[in-house]
């Protein structure tokens, strides 16, 4: 059977399914069981697929079938240009994520060799993106999952800042070592989906991302609490503190920062025009807070 037969039959098995990417799902898969390009299912439609590509083949398409998301099944998903290995362990990168990415480089011009705190950081692709786009910044990437976190430090290895990089399995700010005048900027990307509606999800997200990566407590809003109220105390003077969040979520999380004294608090969309981050910066009042 040529690559392109195959090709195609993938994708009337996907369409079959409901599978609204059907095309773009069989040409990353084929591409990727043959070790080419993208682009090279088109250019050498006529290659004879072998009795091991034919059955790495089957496999792939029957596991899309089930519902396991592409970028589980070949390993890697893109964030800001850099390719990430991604595992059950962590959320798939999302091109969302990016804004959060945006804001926080905005936030930073200006301040030398910055000190950043990544929490919940999965695949580590937020801290990545960050360290190399400022090669003077140190990071620190903490996520409750020992195999996010192992993960995270295999795509700074990847990516070449294992060097300003460390990773850490954390409970949120639980075992943060902060260091001396506080990190410049923290940045997460928290669960944030209300628990009642999870098993409301697209199957794919629901049945193979993991749920804790996912529920933000009973409004979805567990985590922002948390982080507005602890992140001060490890922030430097004049730090900034930026969470993505969900859709309509916007009037209370800016809320949440506001009565935590946070100041210049700025509202961000993504390229849908969907409210997508919150940043604000440490007042100077902060010192005079009881933090719990």
């Amino acid at each position: 059977m040529t690559a392109f037969a195959r090709l195609v039959g993938m994708q009337a098995a996907f369409e079959a399914a409901g599978n609204t990417c059907a095309r773009l799902d069989a040409e990353i898969l084929l591409a990727h069981a043959l070790g080419w390009p993208q682009l090279k299912v088109y250019t050498d439609r006529d290659h004879m697929l072998t009795a091991a590509d034919l059955a790495a083949l089957a496999g792939m398409q029957a596991r899309r079938l089930a519902g396991e998301p592409v970028a589980y099944i070949i390993g890697v998903q893109e964030f800001w240009g850099l390719e990430f290995a991604v595992s059950g362990d962590t959320l798939i990168p999302r091109a969302d994520t990016e804004t959060l990415v945006e804001c926080a480089l905005a936030e930073l011009q200006g301040k030398e060799k910055p000190k950043i705190l990544d929490l919940g950081t999965g695949t580590g692709c937020i801290l990545i993106a960050l360290l190399s786009e400022r090669p003077d910044a140190v990071g620190y990437g903490h996520d409750l999952s020992a195999g996010a976190v192992a993960l995270a430090a295999q795509n700074a290895a990847r990516h070449g800042v294992s060097d300003r990089s460390y990773f850490a399995s954390s409970d949120w700010f639980t075992n943060v070592e902060t260091p001396a005048g506080g990190f410049d900027c923290i940045v997460s990307n928290p669960p944030y989906i209300p628990a009642a509606d999870i098993a409301s999800l697209m199957a794919d997200v629901r049945d193979f991302e993991p749920t804790s990566a996912l529920d933000g407590g009973v409004d979805g809003l567990d985590p922002y609490r948390l982080l507005v109220r602890q992140a001060p105390e490890h922030l430097a003077s004049g730090g900034v503190l930026a969470v993505e969040i969900g859709i309509a979520q916007a009037a209370d999380v800016s809320s949440l920062f506001e009565a935590s004294g946070f100041k210049n608090i700025r509202q961000q969309a993504d390229l849908s025009g969907v409210t997508r981050v919150i940043s604000g910066k440490k007042s100077s009042g902060f010192g005079d807070l009881v933090l719990e």
